[in-house]
């Protein structure tokens, strides 16, 4: 079932990466389209503005020029003899002109000559026309840039209607007549040069229109497309790795759960037996002596006692799963003797492992607010381990003390240790530390989980030493405390199991 979910995601994002992947090739292709209409666009306008500006340029200069002697005609209306203050006063009025000479037609020997001061005449090539009036011949010289400047406010006139007075379609510009006419690109538009006509043929007009905005960067549709579905299938492959990473936990989970139900039916299985062949024992054979009935007695003794033990583990991870059931009962317990009442009880079975115990027990140890049974499950949680991960040196030594801010409860053995790369983990649900024979101990990784939980429900902290080949020491540390608010367990989503240590 799990894999035909596999293929589905796969196949799911396969149909989804293939659609991202033509709608971003469509996307690409169609800005791109674009992006030439555009150019086309930009480049016909800019042909268009500077021809439509070009013509409007030449039909200012005709009509100045046609406007200057019209000037002076109605000058001479008004003045029939003229004299050179009129004529200055028509030269300052039109200053691209920069000299003037009037030649009437009665007497030529009386012509009029007016020109500009020397401090405005400049070094700049002069032009030269001429009118006939009603009364004699105007001849006068003047400065085409002059000429220039004075129709220059033409510029301002877009061909068509801008989108703002700030930012023109078109930038309009007079400049001096280039080598080459017509149509150029240059990198963030197009530019197109129209000369002007005479007498101003020295001049161009240069309009550039500008195709940068919307077409380059981020704002470039075709790069935004593209980096878009970049995105949409970066994401849609985040879901799928989330999803086969979910699928894959799910599968080691229900892989250990199984593992779980074996070793918890295997553990049990194990003292029931022993349990069951003491007593039929006891039952059948009329001739044991004292000595091998109290010998089968204690032997049944200690197998109900790793029975019991077991079925604390699973009912404490019940406990755990389900805060409503029952939240724990702080009472006033004497740790020396809660200690001392385990250790007799369990003594039995840990010599039968053939192990050697000491024990520490300071005599001034407060009395504190406990769960005495929860306590109690995490230190036979950790003797167990102790004797679980044990090699061929058989040693536990358990102590009790009590310093400034926490009551100490420590277990050491001289077992195989655990890994500094397994100390930050050995506290997860299900995790394991990997030895070499790991799948020959008994256990599904949940009963230093119970302890870590145990402890926080106290208040307190669980310390780990441990060096591989040496051994472990556990330390639990209460905190010294008057009294306690009765805390349910936090909820821990397991499943039941035997207590080990990883």
């Amino acid at each position: 079932m799990l894999r035909s979910i596999r293929v589905s995601i796969l196949l799911s994002f396969l149909i989804i990466s293939v659609g991202l992947g033509v709608l971003a090739w469509r996307s690409y292709e169609l800005s791109a389209r674009l992006e030439d209409g555009v150019n086309t666009l930009a480049m016909q306008y800019a042909g268009y503005a500077a021809d439509i500006t070009a013509r409007r340029i030449d039909s200012a200069v005709r009509n100045g020029i046609f406007d200057a002697s019209e000037e002076w005609q109605q000058l001479e209306r008004k003045t029939p003899n003229p004299d050179s203050e009129m004529l200055s006063q028509w030269l300052k009025s039109n200053e691209w002109i920069t000299s003037a000479i009037y030649v009437p037609d009665s007497d030529p020997t009386h012509s009029i000559f007016v020109s500009e001061p020397p401090n405005r005449a400049t070094a700049a090539a002069k032009l030269t026309r001429e009118f006939y009036t009603s009364s004699g011949l105007v001849r006068y010289t003047y400065d085409p840039a002059r000429l220039v400047e004075h129709v220059r406010p033409v510029l301002h006139q877009q061909p068509l209607m801008q989108r703002s007075q700030s930012d023109p379609q078109a930038q309009l510009a007079i400049v001096t007549t280039p080598s080459r006419h017509g149509e150029a690109r240059l990198t963030d538009g197009f530019t197109y040069v129209a000369p002007l006509a005479p007498p101003l043929q020295g001049y161009s007009i240069r309009a550039f229109v500008r195709t940068a905005y919307g077409t380059s960067g981020w704002e470039n549709a075709r790069y935004f497309s593209i980096w878009v579905s970049v995105a949409a299938l970066v994401l849609t492959a985040l879901g799928a790795y989330l999803a086969m990473r979910g699928l894959k936990r799910e599968a080691e989970t229900m892989k250990l759960r199984g593992a779980l139900i074996a070793n918890v039916s295997h553990e049990l299985r194990t003292p029931l037996s022993m349990i069951r062949l003491g007593a039929e024992t006891l039952k059948r054979s009329s001739k044991l002596t004292e000595k091998q009935r109290a010998e089968i007695e204690d032997a049944v003794l200690r197998e109900v006692l790793h029975l019991s033990h077991m079925v604390e583990n699973v009912l404490d991870v019940a406990r755990i799963q389900n805060r409503s059931t029952k939240a724990l009962a702080f009472t006033p317990v004497r740790p020396r003797d809660l200690l001392t009442s385990l250790i007799s009880t369990y003594e039995s079975w840990i010599k039968s492992r053939g192990f050697e115990i000491t024990v520490q027990i300071e005599e001034a140890v407060d009395e504190q607010l406990w769960d005495r049974d929860a306590v109690e499950r995490a230190v036979v949680n950790l003797i167990d381990n102790a004797v679980k991960y044990s090699g061929d040196i058989k040693f536990i030594a358990i102590a009790l003390r009590q310093v400034s801010d926490h009551v100490v409860i420590e277990v050491r053995d001289r077992g195989i240790g655990i890994a500094s790369t397994d100390l930050s983990r050995i506290f997860d649900p299900y995790y394991r530390a990997q030895f070499s024979d790991t799948q020959t101990r008994r256990g599904a990784g949940l009963g230093l989980t119970l302890v870590q939980q145990i402890m926080v429900s106290h208040g307190g902290r669980v310390e780990v030493e441990s060096t591989p080949g040496i051994g472990s020491t556990f330390r639990l540390l209460f905190p010294r405390e008057s009294s306690r608010v009765a805390e349910p367990l936090p909820a821990l989503n397991v499943l039941p199991e035997i207590g080990s240590r990883s």
